[in-house]
């Protein structure tokens, strides 16, 4: 019932941009406010839950501070773990991509999978997120609330059978609603999705990213008032020497950020040792009792810290402990994280930022007595540092801040503070905090689609399974009737356990064809002339399997499940993985290269030829209202027809044509044309089909 009326709301949809003639970019806008909307209620909703389960937590959702000081030492110290015993079981079973603070998740997903998240992480995020903080996981809220709104704009995309180019938008108008209504920054909030999650500036993808934010920032302030984040006292820059102050803050920022990123993946490492993995869900409440133990001497760590920071801005906390929460709050958010809890790591760079900048803002004042302003100025300064050094996002720093704070005396500091730090971190390690994660899985954003595309991708994957397998003990007049049925080039032999051993090809039966005194002396194993070292795990990636393709002369890789019971899982050819490999860089728009029939309007022809095999020609059929809102996976034309789609030729805003790669989830829109390839019965059969008029 659900389908139906998903695809009944889809196909009314579309017959309602048909019926009002819309284009791309007044369907985008309005897709853009609905984000927009939904995802600043979301932001709402995100933070009441967390204040709920403070409530039941600590007592209160205001003045979380003062309560946890308050709180039985008892309390302190067990109620992390509590919220451990429910997080751990919930990531575990059902939605393990809802650990950790989010963000790199989502730019993996606007990458390499076309913006396609599933619907419930928007859902799971949010419950595991706000019992981590609220139980006193030492993380933010920004980095959840980032992956819920890019989990809305996905599935409203998806909802819509929008493109895919078009659903990586809306998964950056989530995120960028999230934010804005978050920090009440409706400016942060598209330099955020901008500068961290898509990287495109172009008034197509500007546009949307406004609306969705500016109305996301009008449902945020209607709920919690039209109130900068932190209310602070008046800062000024006392002279132009404290520039120079100031530019030491920026430099050393950057390398403390350096620091927590590697200590945060250090310890990543550590809580994923095997004899900790065995332990599976339940190593999150046992390792969060350690946040437990450091809130009885240190409660400033508990959940976001906003209570702290704001302390801090307002000069209320003493330069020794200041210098003390830098290596206590890194490792508290380090070990949230390691455990397996969920929240970002926006608000502790924040925190971090704020007891830097004000430890160094003390000792400079006791240094240049009179010269300097006031400690909070440089915890305001420090977290635009702090912010911009961690995430290599420069703009969106010293920008979120400004909007946090309100105010604009110190915009002069906090560019060049963001500035440098950045600069400084990325001089030290190439990577973000997030960009880390995704390296840690061989995905490289900074190489380009191809670099990418080769090492995201696993062979398990793509891999074949339609492949000859033999027992090692099989006899050869058995072994050869088998050869002279099979079509195939390569034999596999496996042991009894199914362990894979290696494989013989045509060639080398052939050798022992005139050896028939031995014939029944030999066996598959025998005639194997590959060694089992050949085979690839089914994890291996694509370049993995191209470098075996280097150091071997063969053509086609045996797929094992594991190394240890090395199982014959699969076989990948060199063929299969350019095919892949082409076919993703094609859907990824990373390459010019086109596909022409015939001359396009303000166009030259490609002057190349392809020869097609004999009887196949090429054909251009309109897509039929039967065919229209249907994906290329959903219509199966290859299967069904035995034909070929290998370009879309789609009318643009203005009327031009522009040639699209077919991929799997392309949406067929109206007007559009399908460049076929297929023998001539084959071009007949789906023109009768689908009513296609000659």
């Amino acid at each position: 019932m659900r389908i139906i009326m998903k695809s009944y709301i889809s196909e009314s949809f579309q017959s309602a941009v048909e019926r009002l003639r819309l284009n791309d970019s007044t369907i985008m806008l309005a897709i853009a406010s609905i984000i927009g909307i939904i995802g600043g209620f979301g932001a709402v909703g995100f933070r009441t839950l967390i204040g709920c389960i403070q409530a039941v937590s600590v007592g209160g959702s205001d003045n979380i501070l003062e309560r946890v000081i308050a709180l039985p030492w008892y309390h302190k110290l067990f109620i992390p773990s509590l919220g451990g015993l429910i997080v751990g079981p919930l990531v575990y079973y059902f939605g393990r991509e809802t650990r950790g603070h989010g963000v790199p998740e989502v730019m993996e997903t606007v990458a390499l999978r076309g913006g396609r998240i599933r619907s419930r992480v928007m859902f799971l995020k949010a419950l595991v997120s706000a019992i981590t903080i609220g139980t006193g996981g030492s993380v933010g809220r920004e980095g959840p609330i980032v992956q819920i709104g890019s989990s809305l704009g996905s599935t409203i995309g998806q909802f819509l059978k929008m493109g895919q180019d078009k659903l990586r938008i809306l998964v950056a108008c989530g995120a960028a609603a999230g934010i804005a209504a978050t920090f009440n920054a409706p400016i942060a909030g598209v330099l955020f999705a901008i500068e961290i999650i898509i990287g495109n500036y172009a008034i197509i993808t500007l546009v949307p990213l406004i609306m969705s934010s500016v109305l996301a920032t009008i449902i945020g302030r209607w709920y919690f008032g039209d109130i900068p984040a932190f209310e602070i006292p008046h800062y000024t820059l006392a002279s132009g020497w404290e520039i120079g102050p100031y530019i030491f803050l920026g430099l050393a920022s950057g390398v403390v950020a350096v620091v927590f990123v590697k200590l945060l993946y250090f310890l990543e490492d550590l809580a994923n040792r095997p004899y900790l993995e065995k332990m599976k869900w339940a190593r999150t409440p046992l390792i969060l009792m350690i946040i437990g133990v450091m809130i009885l001497q240190f409660p400033q760590i508990y959940g976001v810290g906003y209570d702290t920071i704001t302390q801090v801005l307002k000069e209320d906390l003493t330069w020794q402990i200041l210098l003390l929460l830098v290596p206590v709050k890194m490792l508290a958010t380090s070990i949230t994280l390691a455990a397996g809890g969920s929240g970002g790591i926006f608000a502790p760079s924040l925190f971090l930022g704020a007891v830097f900048g004000g430890s160094v803002g003390y000792v400079i004042e006791y240094l240049f007595p009179g010269v300097v302003g006031s400690p909070g100025a440089y915890a305001v300064v420090g977290m635009s540092a702090m912010v911009a050094a961690t995430t290599h996002a420069p703009i969106t720093a010293f920008m979120v801040i400004f909007e946090m704070t309100g105010d604009y005396k110190l915009i002069l500091p906090l560019m060049i503070c963001a500035i440098l730090a950045s600069f400084i971190a990325s001089a030290l390690k190439k990577d973000s905090i997030y960009t880390q994660k995704l390296t840690r899985r061989g995905i490289d954003l900074s190489k380009g689609m191809e670099v990418t595309v080769m090492q995201a991708t696993r062979i398990g994957d793509v891999m074949k399974t339609d492949m000859v397998v033999l027992n090692e003990s099989e006899k050869f007049n058995n072994l050869l009737q088998r050869v002279i049925n099979e079509n195939a080039i390569n034999y596999y032999v496996v042991d009894e356990t199914g362990k894979y051993r290696g494989y013989f090809t045509v060639h080398d039966v052939k050798e022992f064809l005139n050896e028939k005194s031995l014939a029944s002396l030999i066996v598959a194993k025998d005639i194997v002339s590959s060694s089992p070292k050949l085979a690839v795990t089914m994890d291996a990636t694509l370049a993995d399997c191209m470098k075996k393709f280097s150091s071997y002369e063969t053509e086609e890789l045996p797929v094992i499940d594991n190394r240890d019971s090395a199982k014959l899982i699969g076989t990948a050819s060199r063929r299969d993985i350019i095919n892949v490999y082409n076919r993703e860089i094609l859907r990824q728009d990373s390459l010019g290269l086109k596909f022409i029939q015939g001359k396009l309007p303000g166009r030259s022809p490609a002057h190349s030829y392809v020869d097609l095999p004999e009887g196949c020609e090429t054909n251009v059929i309109p897509v039929t209202k039967m065919m229209r809102g249907k994906t290329l996976k959903e219509l199966d034309i290859r299967r069904h027809f035995n034909v070929t789609v290998v370009a879309i030729n789609r009318r643009g805003e203005r009327g031009e044509r522009k040639v699209i790669l077919p991929s799997p989830e392309e949406v067929l829109e109206v007007r559009d044309m399908l460049v076929v390839i297929g023998d001539s019965g084959a071009l007949k059969n789906i023109r009768e089909v689908y009513g296609i008029v000659t």
